[in-house]
């Protein structure tokens, strides 16, 4: 993913830093061209614009659709600004002039290009993929990169616009001029594949399968801000809230070479989707054959298993930034796990994009380069091998495992509306809030509640945030539908003694004693029993099992607190608090509820929860 960075002025630049970012491709200014180097001016985006030859006609378009007021002010703008050449082609392809292009045309064109957020993306931001700041009309930048014939390295928006010149740095933001002018795309997910000449067969039955018709729909019409402002304050909280609920989609889809290569056959419509439909009987069973509509139609699950409900670019699949975050040790251990269309399945996604790994290695890959395809409602990924859900060997191989979530990452609109990854250290607030049902059936609390939405990087918590509920709060997450099995269920926690008691539900059913997130505040509480690892003889191994036999766990070692630099689980309020083991009989959803039980009104903090097979538990590691 990537997150912006908090930036602050370095005072005059030589060069705009071409390097890698952990996996991800990112520029090198080795590479750039010397006149495309850094400047620094003391005026602002629009006056910039205003008095940059190459950038006169750009400026006749903010002016006209009254711009150049926004852009004059104080605020982080990064802008890919289109030169006049660029202007010009524009023009001519639309048989237009300047004097008789519309104000509704040129805010289009000025919107499409420039980012407002809470800082600017200098080129030390790029990496390949999407900025996580969306443009003034709502859509997603994607950057990519390619060499040119004398060797130089060349930065893409869009896979359209060729970056000219990097961090032209001004007042109130960055700008960075392209040679065409920016045009997202207006198509849909299914029209995308109906115009990829690499994509008919997966535009087929996708479309048969009647699930794009659920997925074209951008905005939630229904929505209502009552809090009836963008901003709402908590006290000493200042947090923003969301004016709109967005939609977005993320589609990984094989190439028709690889489902040729698979046996998929037929010159005809109709002769592919039976192909593809005999294919997909493997997995997926024989109800309901030749009905694609119809859930239980292998055909059906087999393109709901390639869809997910939220837009995702390849470098915001896995937790990667902030990197101070990280335990540099295990980079590569990094895993997120998402619910896919097909209904109570979910896949695994690990560092690198590997998509479903198996114990032998072997994975679903996604073709970077054959990525990141843009339509207005999502993403296209294309794979580099054939996606399925195996039940045997998901079952007992691929999610045969401890499962650690983030709270944030279970409702896709905390992605799709830029919630989470965007709540850590941010400039202008202390975090989110939401409505009570902003989220739909994947959290939902009461009126009497207040949520609170923040990270730190200086917080000892699992990706650095966590949700707060405060007050008299009753609050139910729809948890990650793990499969049928034999599970333990775990709540991740930071010890605090402003921490409340709440009691928990799972499924409906009261599960013991309520629940204190005080106790561990203190160091050496004997209620957790914790002790550090090197205050034992054996590296915390006895104790290990002593707090396990309380009903506590240490933190994993494989986050990392980055305000003492040391492994979560050297940090005594960190704790797992294990709440129960569960027999799943079939695949379900699965429900938390927590209700408070302190008189005092003090919170309850959600971070991160873990199911861990019963079986796995006595050889289980520290990660």
């Amino acid at each position: 993913m990537n997150k912006i960075h908090r930036l602050f002025k370095w005072g005059l630049w030589s060069v705009a830093v071409l390097c890698l970012s952990g996996m991800q491709m990112s520029c090198n200014s080795d590479d750039i061209d010397a006149d495309a180097m850094y400047t620094f001016t003391g005026e602002t985006v629009a006056s910039f614009c205003q008095n940059d030859p190459e950038l006169s006609d750009f400026y006749q378009l903010i002016t006209k659709c009254g711009a150049d007021a926004l852009l004059e002010v104080y605020g982080h703008y990064t802008c890919f600004i289109p030169n006049n050449d660029a202007i010009a082609a524009y023009l001519s392809e639309n048989n237009r002039s300047l004097d008789d292009i519309t104000v509704e045309e040129a805010q289009k064109i000025v919107y499409n290009c420039v980012i407002r957020g809470t800082a600017e993306y200098t080129s030390q931001e790029f990496v390949a993929g999407s900025l996580s700041s969306m443009t003034l009309s709502e859509r997603h930048l994607i950057l990519s990169f390619t060499t040119s014939t004398d060797n130089r390295r060349e930065i893409w928006v869009n896979g359209q616009a060729r970056v000219e010149r990097l961090d032209q740095e001004v007042h109130n933001g960055v700008i960075h001029v392209v040679n065409k002018v920016i045009q997202p795309s207006e198509m849909t997910l299914l029209e995308v594949m109906q115009n990829n000449e690499n994509l008919t067969i997966w535009a087929m039955a996708y479309e048969a399968s009647g699930l794009n018709e659920g997925m074209e729909k951008l905005y939630d019409e229904s929505y209502v801000n009552t809090y009836g402002s963008d901003m709402y304050q908590y006290g000493d909280y200042k947090l923003h809230v969301p004016t709109s609920r967005r939609y977005g989609w993320t589609a990984f889809c094989e190439p028709d070479e690889l489902l040729r290569q698979a046996g998929i056959t037929g010159n005809t419509r109709e002769e592919i989707l039976v192909s593809l439909e005999n294919y997909a009987r493997t997995y997926y069973g024989s109800e309901d054959l030749g009905n694609y509509r119809s859930e239980k139609n292998p055909l059906h699950r087999f393109v709901a298993y390639h869809l997910l409900n939220r837009q995702m670019a390849t470098n915001d699949m896995v937790f990667d930034t902030p990197a101070a975050l990280i335990n540099p040790t295990y980079a590569d251990k990094l895993v997120e796990y998402y619910e896919t269309m097909y209904t109570y399945r979910i896949m695994e996604i690990k560092a690198g994009n590997k998509i479903n790994q198996q114990s032998n290695g072997d994975y679903v890959g996604i073709d970077e380069a054959n990525s990141n395809i843009e339509a207005l409602n999502g993403y296209i990924h294309t794979l580099k091998n054939i996606l399925v859900y195996d039940d045997a060997v998901m079952r007992n191989d691929v999610l045969h495992k401890r499962i650690r979530f983030d709270a944030m990452s279970l409702p896709p609109q905390l992605t799709n509306n830029n919630i989470r990854w965007h709540n850590v250290d941010i400039s202008d607030a202390n975090g989110y809030t939401v409505t009570p049902d902003y989220c739909g059936e994947y959290f939902t609390f009461n009126d009497a509640c207040s949520c609170l939405m923040w990270g730190s990087q200086g917080w000892a918590a699992f990706q650095g945030d966590e949700i707060n509920m405060k007050d008299n709060y009753d609050f139910t997450l729809r948890l990650l539908p793990v499969p049928p099995g034999n599970w333990e269920f775990r709540i991740g926690y930071n010890a605090e003694g402003w921490r409340g008691m709440g009691q928990i539900y799972f499924d409906g059913v009261i599960t013991g004693t309520p629940v204190d997130l005080k106790i561990g505040d203190v160091q050496g509480d004997a209620r957790t029993g914790w002790v550090a690892d090197e205050s034992t003889a054996d590296d915390g191994v006895e104790n290990d099992k002593m707090m396990r036999n309380l009903g506590y766990m240490k933190a994993p070692e494989s986050c990392w607190y980055a305000h003492d630099n040391i492994p979560l689980r050297d940090w005594y309020k960190a704790l797992r608090y294990i709440v129960n083991q569960y027999s799943f009989q079939d695949y379900g959803a699965h429900k938390l509820r927590m209700r408070s039980v302190d008189f005092a009104g003090r919170e309850f903090s959600i971070d991160y929860f873990e199911f861990i097979p019963v079986d796995m538990i006595r050889d289980e590691d520290r990660l």
